[in-house]
Order: C-alpha cells, then structure tokens, then sequence
C-alpha cells in the first residue's frame, strides 16, 4: 500500500487530541458532520438497494462542529473515491460530547433514519445493547473480510459479534525525563523489560534528586486507580450481572496508586494534588517530575513548543506491565458503525469499512490497523519525530510504544450497564480512600455496593 504523506507539526497534534480525548473524559464524536431534528443538507437517494451504477447517498450522523471541519470534509472526499458509488451526506445533531450521543440515541429510538455512525469503547455496546447498531458478522462474513489480520487487538467484540471497526487508537505510554533519569543514574525504560515495579524503584531514585523532584506523575481521572486489575483483564462484572469489585486486584490497584504519594512519596500525595488543583500537563510544564504514564494524545500535545516550551529531553517507552515481557496497554478505539434505521446497509457497511480503513492517512490519526508497511508507518511517525527533533525519539521508538502489532490493548473505560455512574464512583470513592477518609477496606466495600445499585438501575431504566 502505498504511504500518504502528512503535514508535520501542531496539525497532527491537535486532530487526534480532540477526537481522543473522549476516552479520558466524556464521549465524543469523530471527524465529519451529522442531526437529530434536523433535515439532512441534501435529499436521499431513497430506500431501494443500489445497482453498481447508481450513487447512494448515505447519511452521516456528526455534530455541527465536526461537519464544518476541514479533516471531516477530506475524511469524506477518501471515502467517495474510493467508493465511488456513494455520497456521505452531513446529518447534523445538536450539541457535543455526551450531549451529542444522548440526542443521537433519542434520534435513532424515534425511527430516524441515519446509515454512518461514530463510536467509541465506550458508547459502541450501550447502542448494541439497545439495537442502535447493526451486528457487522454476516456482512464481513459474505465477502470473506480479513479483519482479525487489518485490526489485531484493536478489534473488540459485545456478545461476541461485532459491532464497530476500530479508525484509529491511543495507548498509555510512559513518557519520561530523560535529564532527571540520567541525574539519578537511573537507565531508561526498556520496551521488552518495563514493569511497575522498575517504574517504582526508578521513580525512587529520581526522588531522591530532591529539590521538590518527584519520580513519577499521576492523575485524578478513574483509570488511574485500577491500573493493574485492567491491565490483567480481571472482569468487572461477575457472571451474574453484579459488580466484581470484591476481587481482591481491584483493591491492590487502588492501594498501588494511593501508596506511590501517601507511602512511598514518590509523587504528589492526592490530598496536596487536589489541594493545588495540579494541572494534568505539570510534567510537560516544568522540569520536576521523572514519569508520567497518560495516553499517547499527551506526546503530541508535547510537539507544541509554544504551549510547552523546554530545556530538557523527553523520551515515551511501553506502558509499565505487570509482569516482564509483557504487552497489556489500557487504549481506547474510535470508529464506525451502521445505524439500525439505514435504510442501505450494504452501502453502509462498505462506508464504515472504508472510514476505517481509511482515516489514518490524514494527519492526526494513529490507525487501529495492525497491517501497514513499514513505509507506511514511516508517514505516520514522521511527522511526530520531527516535532519531537530535539528530544532524539525515533520512529521506531514510537511505533514500539503506540503502534506495535504485539501490543495487547485492553480498555481503559469500563463499558457495560451502570457505567456512567461507576465510572464516577471509582474517582469519588477512590479520592475518599486515597485521601485517608476511608480504610481500604471500607472503600472496595462501598464501591462494590454503589456499583451493583448503578446496575441494577441502569438495567431497569425504559
């Protein structure tokens, strides 16, 4: 396949961050334009099946910010090219983010007809669930689709069918001081090697450097609580339907992060990070801190040199794993499916497939696929090397840490009933124990309580 150069700089950097972001806090849509009450910007085609020579025109269900952008408009322009018999038609929805999802599924519940949607990890299985989407299996199946080859890990299934093809991902990386390292003689972090107990005794050593130094950096956001238990795929759920949080992983994950402030002092303590209201990028702002593990949106946001002038080297290495060798990254995946109301499935899927397989030859986008030449991969990274020039990263350091097709990605997002509301419970009740308000104890009891009634009532909601 033949690679497709991309602009360097900022562009890159800014794309991915407001499609991706979503998987650290609310859900968002993708890079094109869709609506819920709204009339669609040109007529359809109708409702019959197409011949290979007539254009089908496919509704798009984007938000009206998505529509107007550049990315969304050349996104659309590769898709009917390629096609060549369909037309992706904007169908605007009001609103952004969660507000944007909400008012789609009120759409698509009245009967309003769309073809194309945006997913995530963590939408994709509420609009299964709710026969929002269509189940891809038999579409995929009739053509003989190589899909386990083009996606890898980046596939994910709900009830064991699928329901989206994964566009592009981010990972968790660990991203590092490269000057504090070496102040500390401490070796930097070895893809094949990292684990959380080297990160640990790394984050000791830079500490040590004193001075308000600290070794490694962590957030607020729910994630950061159960790093490990996600990380070894323990189930959040049991098979009954309640909540798994009584699993004894789930409270060492908790301990895990509360201990790295309150014990070992080899981070801000939580009560002094929210305190001074300590600003997610402090790593990129300043020269204090040896390690930050975030998602790989964070290292692009670093090419911004105005934003985030520095004298110092960073490097990004792999995930810290639980056990060496490892290759379990907490990611999440952004794609597409077919709207339960289109009226051209066929059509539909060819255009989700095609939006997949497509995305990441625009700039700002690290594709879910797993199958690219190396050239290809080349045309992806480059454009971050050379962002990142004065800080001696090279493509294949990238592509080791965010690209690699040996990566296991697991979600870094609860997905299934109640996961709104446990999502919140695991940062407020997370926040109580790593505050000392609560034993540990205390805490897994209350979140495996909360988390069984925000199930219960997810599940007896209309």
């Amino acid at each position: 396949m033949m690679a497709i150069r991309r602009s360097a700089g900022l562009l890159f950097a800014g794309v991915l961050t407001v499609a991706l972001t979503a998987g650290c806090g609310t859900n968002s849509e993708p890079s094109a334009s869709g609506g819920i009450s709204g009339t669609p910007q040109a007529s359809a085609s109708g409702s019959k099946p197409a011949d290979a020579k007539e254009v089908v025109v496919l509704k798009y269900a984007l938000s009206a910010d998505q529509a107007s952008r550049q990315s969304t408009k050349d996104l659309m322009a590769l898709v009917e090219k390629k096609l060549g018999n369909v037309k992706l038609e904007p169908f605007v929805i009001p609103g952004e983010g969660v507000e944007f999802n909400k008012k789609m599924t009120i759409s698509l519940m009245a009967g309003d007809e769309m073809d194309v949607l945006y997913q995530n990890a963590t939408t994709y299985q509420k609009f299964a669930t709710a026969n929002l989407i269509e189940p891809l299996d038999e579409l995929i199946a009739g053509e003989g689709y190589d899909i386990a080859s083009i996606y890898g890990s980046s596939l994910s299934k709900y009830n064991d069918k699928i329901y989206m093809l994964p566009a592009f991902r981010d990972v968790h990386v660990t991203m590092y001081n490269k000057g504090l390292f070496d102040a500390a003689d401490v070796p930097y972090p070895d893809n094949a090697t990292w684990t959380w107990d080297k990160y640990v005794e790394a984050a000791k050593e830079i500490t040590k450097l004193g001075k308000g130094v600290y070794g490694s950096y962590m957030l607020d956001w729910d994630n950061y609580f159960l790093l490990q238990a996600r990380q070894k795929k323990v189930p959040e759920y049991k098979p009954d339907g309640t909540s798994n949080y009584d699993d004894p992983a789930f409270a060492e994950s908790m301990k895990f992060y509360a201990d790295l402030g309150n014990e070992l002092k080899v981070q801000p303590d939580f009560i002094t990070f929210k305190s001074k209201k300590m600003p997610w990028d402090a790593f990129l702002t300043t020269d204090n801190y040896g390690m930050f593990v975030v998602g790989n949106w964070a290292v692009q946001s670093a090419m911004d040199k105005k934003q985030y002038p520095r004298d110092w080297k960073m490097g990004v290495a792999i995930m810290p794993q639980v056990d060496e060798g490892g290759k379990a990254v907490m990611g999440i995946m952004g794609g597409y499916s077919v709207a339960s109301t289109s009226k051209h499935k066929k059509e539909a899927y060819e255009a989700v497939k095609a939006l997949a397989e497509l995305q990441w030859t625009l700039p700002g986008n690290i594709p879910a696929r797993v199958d690219l030449s190396d050239e290809e991969i080349n045309s992806i990274f480059q454009p971050m090397v050379e962002g990142l020039a004065d800080d001696g990263i090279t493509v294949e350091e990238l592509k080791d840490a965010i690209l690699s097709p040996s990566l296991d990605i697991v979600s870094e997002k609860l997905v299934g009933p109640g996961m709104t509301q446990i999502t919140s419970l695991i940062s407020s009740e997370g926040e109580l124990y790593a505050t000392k308000q609560r034993t540990l104890e205390q805490t897994m009891k209350e979140l495996k309580e909360k988390a069984d009634k925000a199930i219960a009532e997810d599940q007896s909601a209309p």
